[in-house]
């Protein structure tokens, strides 16, 4: 008899998806914020090899200035 009155109860509506409920104005500027910034990460991304050119190109250009500079002072007779 306990399994009939079981059948008989009545069950829980399923809960929605998450495709079936309407997005909320939150919801919607949330996604258009994450978009936004998956898109600035891939033009980051994209010219993370430019960059990394330019910075060791100026770090080569320092390093040639600062051994000029001590060669400079090194034939004046002045100290470094």
């Amino acid at each position: 008899m306990r399994w009939s009155s079981r059948l008989l109860r009545r069950r829980p509506e399923p809960t929605p998806c998450s495709e079936d409920l309407e997005k909320t104005a939150g919801q919607q500027e949330a996604e258009k914020a994450l978009s936004r910034a998956k898109r600035a990460r891939r033009e980051v991304e994209a010219h993370r090899l430019a960059v990394a050119h330019v910075t060791a190109r100026l770090a080569r250009e320092r390093q040639k200035n600062h051994f000029a500079e001590l060669f400079r002072a090194a034939l004046e007779g002045g100290r470094h």
